[in-house]
């Protein structure tokens, strides 16, 4: 038998929008950029994986720089490769190239596609098998005013989509951004509750001035207030037992979670595919929360159902997974490059259990969004 190798690798850039803008702490966006990776093997089957970010702001990557580093320094390195050792292949990237997890986590993806695909069984089962088989999602409320944001919230729970929400921070001054977050939980408190992402825009004195409010208020948790760098004041938050303080930007790796828990910094971990550059990673990630008694959430960096379903993949097998997720990504675009979108439904978002992610490229709607 010929053994099979990885032929091809081919990368495009496609630029899809958004159905209404998306304020972030930094920059408010209205389409969304993502890198689509196609990796074929020798024996025709091609995997597919899909890097994205929030923004050059959140860790300097974006799709351009993904794009490069993938064709010009990860081909070489794949190109006539046996796939079945993947695990060792990421190890040479590693090696090779420094930092760049968006990109790791975009070639992670496609080659477990592929061999999902191969192996005819769904990428889960190559994660080490599932813990559930759906997941809750939480709708990040950012129209980019708060009566905007309390009417979508009152319609998403009365359609039965969403039943909890999180608010973006950070546009404001810290003590607007406080009080503008309060004014949305008070208007929802008969429907539904809410988290507080400042995305890292907020300093201790102000955060700390706010705990009780936010405690009054019901908050659920406060997510990144802090500079990711500022672990020591993030612990300081912790210790308060105020409001469940969330580390996103401080968890970007597992060298992070090991400080963050070795230094009580974090009650809750948001987990991310592509900043831990894999699933593999972020499940290493997770079992260093297990093992400190920290609970996850699935973060998102809004990806379309390509990299949704890898996630999904990867946080269904999590047992400390208490808080959800918000993989919202599929439903926040206005159009998805797959034949089969994934769907939420009462909340949740459920595993697929097709071979590999389990979704399919539509082939015309990449062509149509693909930059020029």
């Amino acid at each position: 038998m010929e053994k099979v190798t990885i032929k091809n690798i081919t990368t495009q850039i496609l630029d899809i929008p958004i159905k209404r803008p998306h304020q972030f702490s930094a920059v408010k966006v209205s389409s969304k950029s993502f890198v689509l990776l196609k990796i074929e093997l020798s024996n025709g089957i091609v995997g597919i994986g899909e890097g994205t970010t929030p923004g050059a702001f959140w860790n300097g990557e974006t799709v351009e720089t993904m794009q490069t580093i993938i064709d010009r320094y990860v081909s070489p390195l794949l190109l006539g490769q046996d796939p079945v050792l993947t695990e060792a292949l990421l190890q040479k990237i590693n090696r090779q190239i420094r930092n760049n997890y968006f990109a790791k986590a975009t070639v992670e993806m496609a080659l477990f596609d592929a061999l999902g695909k191969w192996y005819n069984t769904p990428v889960h089962q190559l994660l080490g098998t599932l813990h559930k088989d759906k997941i809750p999602v939480r709708w990040a409320l950012a129209s980019g005013t708060p009566e905007g944001d309390i009417e979508e919230a009152k319609e998403y729970v009365e359609s039965g989509t969403y039943a909890n929400f999180k608010t973006k921070s950070g546009k404001e001054a810290p003590d607007d951004d406080a009080k503008r977050s309060i004014r949305i939980a008070e208007g929802i408190k008969s429907h539904s509750t809410i988290g507080i992402d400042p995305n890292g825009s907020w300093d201790r004195l102000t955060t700390m001035k706010w705990m009780d409010a936010f405690f009054d208020a019901g908050i659920d948790f406060l997510e990144q207030p802090l500079q990711p760098q500022d672990v020591e004041g993030m612990a300081r938050l912790a210790a308060m037992k105020k409001v469940p303080i969330m580390a996103d930007e401080s968890a970007s790796s597992v060298e992070d979670a090991m400080r963050l828990a070795k230094e009580n910094a974090a009650d809750i971990f948001s987990l991310k595919i592509h900043k831990a550059g894999g699933m593999k990673n972020t499940i290493k990630v997770a079992g260093i929360a297990e093992a400190a008694g920290i609970s996850c959430f699935g973060g998102t960096s809004l990806e379309s159902s390509i990299g949704t379903a890898a996630c999904v993949h990867a946080f269904a097998s999590i047992p400390n997974l208490d808080y959800g997720s918000e993989l919202f990504g599929p439903n926040w675009l206005l159009d998805d490059p797959v034949t089969e979108p994934l769907t939420i439904k009462d909340g949740y978002i459920h595993v697929p259990d097709k071979p590999g992610l389990g979704i399919e490229l539509d082939e015309e709607k990449a062509a149509a969004y693909t930059r020029q």
